[in-house]
């Protein structure tokens, strides 16, 4: 995901959200719901300690909804509500009247002026959010830990790559390096790029790699999630997001799934 060239093609991208894997087409959550002994964690000990630092996997695993309201530096905040089980999503911008929806095979816009695609946009600040838990999706690879530094700070991190199966998603070249914290366990940063087609200049797979790092958490049902985070390239700030109004229990709008006239299907190549 994470050049002067494609620098430029993502900078509207990372003034909303910058990077993520797959885009709009996120692997489905299972329906039911499971309790906590009924799930078994993958991956490597301290991702499975990393998740529980987080708030474990059960609370997060069976809300019926996430949503949100993102901020990136001055621009007006956005609301996104998803759907848990099918990964559908739809967004409001209130001040602009801008909209987004993905329903699990295409996306639609109203009043979309960004360069950047809508179905890149979709789920992308959702997986920045809740990667603790969605290392534990379908067609996820965690490699070995090994340890990492960050700049300006003394913690020996354990890192682990997370990177992803042929087919999974939208975009299954994108990784991501975790920064976990050996003794709280929890995520404090990661490295990552982007190889969303429709975003690269000509002659070009990926994005540089960026970082992006979490400068706050704030507790919802028992979750740790991020109150704000930044990212760096060439540990210089790239862009900063704000993250507020959690729920996990927001009722999701069926007829957002329906395509209103007047939409614009998004047909960017992945």
């Amino acid at each position: 995901m994470p050049h002067v060239q494609i620098r430029c093609a993502l900078v509207a991208a990372l003034a909303l959200f910058a990077a993520g894997c797959g885009g709009g087409q996120e692997k489905e959550a299972q329906t039911q719901t499971e309790s906590p002994a009924a799930m078994t964690l993958v991956g490597p000990q301290i991702v499975q300690d990393m998740i529980a630092a987080h708030g474990g996997m059960a609370t997060w695993k069976n809300a019926p909804t996430f949503s949100f309201t993102e901020q990136w530096g001055d621009r007006p905040p956005s609301r996104f509500v998803v759907e848990q089980n099918s990964r559908r999503v739809y967004m409001d911008t209130p001040a602009t009247g801008t909209s987004l929806a993905w329903d699990g095979e295409k996306a639609w816009s109203l009043n979309w002026s960004a360069r950047t695609p809508p179905r890149f946009l979709a789920l992308l600040n959702y997986y920045f959010i809740d990667i603790p838990w969605l290392t534990q999706d379908p067609g996820v690879k965690l490699a070995e830990p090994e340890t990492g530094t960050l700049p300006g700070e003394s913690t020996q991190y354990a890192t682990v790559m997370m990177t992803f199966m042929p087919g999974t998603g939208d975009t299954p070249d994108d990784y991501y390096r975790l920064y976990i914290n050996p003794e709280t366990k929890m995520l404090r940063a990661v490295d990552y790029v982007v190889t969303y087609q429709a975003l690269m200049p000509e002659g070009h797979t990926s994005s540089p790699e960026h970082r992006l790092v979490y400068d706050g958490m704030t507790e919802v049902d028992g979750l740790k999630l991020p109150s704000h985070f930044t990212i760096y390239e060439n540990n210089e700030v790239y862009a900063a997001c704000a993250i507020s109004d959690y729920s996990l229990s927001a009722p999701f709008d069926e007829a957002r799934m329906t395509m209103p006239e007047g939409a614009h299907e998004d047909t960017s190549t992945p």
